[in-house]
């Protein structure tokens, strides 16, 4: 199983202010930091017009990182692809391989956000059919000398890219959250699948993901499964508690109002300005989101282990905005954490 620390999105939330030029070096100081302690993967996202500066260009803010360090993965979760023309998304993605010497993961997303589509001038109707398409055209166009592609939304016609990735295949993930149209896609085509989401919520998507390969006629032992785990880890519990109270909380309630997640509450789809009655005790109390001092973040991801993952990434960069406390908290993981999931991990 490879241990990834991430992902980043380099955020300036209100809570915690920062300038894009602190954000984007602190990510080569971290992700150096990240290889030193020993984790297998470092993990960027992307969103666009987001208030807080959010990346909107992962794969570009990966070069000085793939120039930084020697043996860490790179692992994209996720490239928003619909967003992009895909073959330049293939295109850059090969340089990066390039420049990392065979290090990149591929992980591919969907979006979400009706925002984010209409300022990029993409219809977000039919978005599963146009990230299967989108995701097919990267796969082919890294993995094939020429390849032609004629679908619904992508056309192209001989095409070969003349600057070639140094792995053979680019190891490409599907970065589906919990839409059944995501994972079923996945399943049929035996696609690598990465899901989000408390523990509980992510083995019921497993379940799914081998439900849909059965029914496709594919082995489920024989498909890839990957999961992303928010935590928020301290020395103790009782540190924890009163950091959840400082960072985490007012981080994460700037975050979804900014985001605008809130609407969906109001019945006319307006904004909202402080979050639903409950929401601060899910976050802070959810059984299944690791948080507290290292022995009991520690118990808190049996059940992950216990159902198998290929690929765990370590989302800390949610539960902690202050570049201090994050590497704090990664060289805490790595001492405290990590080796269990070594021992506990999927073989």
């Amino acid at each position: 199983m490879d241990i990834v620390i991430g992902p980043y999105g380099m955020q300036s939330p209100h809570s915690y202010r920062r300038s894009h030029a602190d954000m984007y070096d602190d990510l080569v100081v971290h992700a150096r930091r990240a290889e030193e302690l020993g984790y297998d993967g470092f993990a960027l996202t992307e969103h666009s017009f987001w208030y807080d500066g959010y990346c909107p260009s992962l794969l570009t803010a990966f070069a000085p990182v793939a120039l930084a360090t020697s043996r860490i993965k790179l692992v994209t979760g996720a490239l928003l692809v619909p967003q992009h023309d895909p073959l330049k998304v293939a295109e850059q993605a090969a340089v990066l391989d390039r420049l990392s010497n065979g290090r990149l993961v591929l992980g591919l997303g969907a979006g979400y956000r009706p925002e984010e589509f209409h300022g990029h001038g993409v219809e977000i109707g039919r978005i599963g059919a146009r990230f299967i398409e989108a995701f097919e055209v990267v796969r082919r166009a890294l993995t094939e000398e020429t390849f032609s592609f004629s679908g619904e939304y992508y056309n192209y016609k001989d095409v070969s890219l003349k600057t070639r990735p140094v792995q053979r295949e680019v190891p490409m993930w599907v970065c589906g959250g919990f839409a059944d149209w995501s994972v079923k896609a996945a399943a049929k085509r035996g696609w690598p699948y990465c899901t989000t989401g408390d523990a509980e919520c992510g083995m019921t998507v497993f379940d799914r993901y081998a439900d849909f390969a059965r029914e496709f006629g594919r082995d489920p032992a024989s498909l890839k499964r990957a999961k992303f785990v928010d935590v928020y880890l301290a020395a103790s519990d009782e540190e924890a508690a009163v950091t959840i109270e400082q960072d985490y909380w007012p981080a994460m309630r700037d975050q979804f109002i900014g985001f605008g997640f809130f609407r969906m509450f109001n019945p006319d789809g307006s904004q909202v300005t402080e979050p639903p009655p409950g929401m601060k005790e899910q976050f802070i109390t959810n059984p299944n989101r690791p948080r507290g001092g290292p022995a009991r973040v520690r118990e808190m991801f049996r059940p992950v282990l216990d159902y198998g993952v290929d690929m765990l990434l370590a989302r800390l960069s949610w539960a902690n905005f202050r570049s201090d406390r994050m590497l704090e908290s990664m060289e805490l993981f790595a001492k405290e954490v990590m080796p269990t999931l070594r021992e506990g991990g999927r073989k």
